[in-house]
């Protein structure tokens, strides 16, 4: 445990890079990294409305993957129009579960954008125009248990420190500001190809008055690679 608590404080001092989050929505980063992963996406949070994203991660080194994402959101408000959604991300893996340590953890870290017009007549303090960028740093903490059938189940908790920024978002102006966000969801292996995944998001702002949001997922790793 003394262990696994330092590895979270370094992560959220921002000590190592690592998962893309371009809009109010969960990151789905597992605590093991994947060889190659095709993550499709619907979530949907408050004013932050629904969104559908797709997400490629890649192992690029022993230790190492990098993720990119795109989408787009439909917020809720008057005369909003579609956001689209960009982020990239790296992780390390920094600790497998073994006998003297029950968790995996991987290192968190990127940066991720959404943009979007909304009604100029709208006055509501968080109006959902221009263009909001993040650069989120965490950790993923988990453990994945065996069950019948050939089944894998792995719970996960991904805390992480976020630096927003929106432009025009206030009457025009611009805003920055820190959000902690975390994620906490669970994996379900089904075959070597296919995980199922929910996830909530909990404890973080958003610049569209959203706090809490929910995604469900398919993950798709192709033949001849395993996670």
């Amino acid at each position: 445990m003394r262990r696994l608590s330092t590895l979270l404080v370094l992560s959220l001092a921002g000590v190592a890079p690592a998962a893309a989050q371009s809009y109010n929505a969960p990151a789905l980063q597992l605590p093991v990294l994947a060889d190659r992963e095709y993550n499709f996406v619907a979530s949907s949070g408050g004013r932050a409305g629904t969104a559908l994203l797709f997400q490629w991660r890649e192992g690029v080194a022993p230790n190492w993957q990098i993720t990119a994402e795109a989408g787009l959101a439909a917020p809720q408000g008057p005369n909003v129009d579609t956001r689209i959604l960009i982020g990239a991300s790296a992780a390390l893996q920094v600790a497998r579960a073994g006998a003297d340590f029950p968790f995996d953890v991987a290192l968190t870290g990127g940066a991720g954008f959404s943009t979007g017009n909304a009604d100029k007549t709208y006055t509501g303090s968080h109006a959902a125009d221009g263009t909001v960028v993040r650069i989120p740093i965490g950790a993923s903490v988990g453990h994945t248990f065996e069950l019948e059938q050939g089944y894998f189940l792995t719970p996960f908790v991904h805390p992480r420190i976020s630096l927003d920024r929106c432009s025009s978002c206030k009457a025009g102006d611009s805003d920055s500001k820190v959000n902690v966000d975390v994620d906490v969801g669970v994996s379900l292996q089904m075959t070597n190809q296919v995980a199922v995944r929910v996830a909530g998001l909990i404890g973080g702002t958003d610049y569209l008055g959203a706090t809490n949001a929910i995604a469900l997922s398919v993950a798709w790793t192709p033949k001849g690679l395993k996670k």
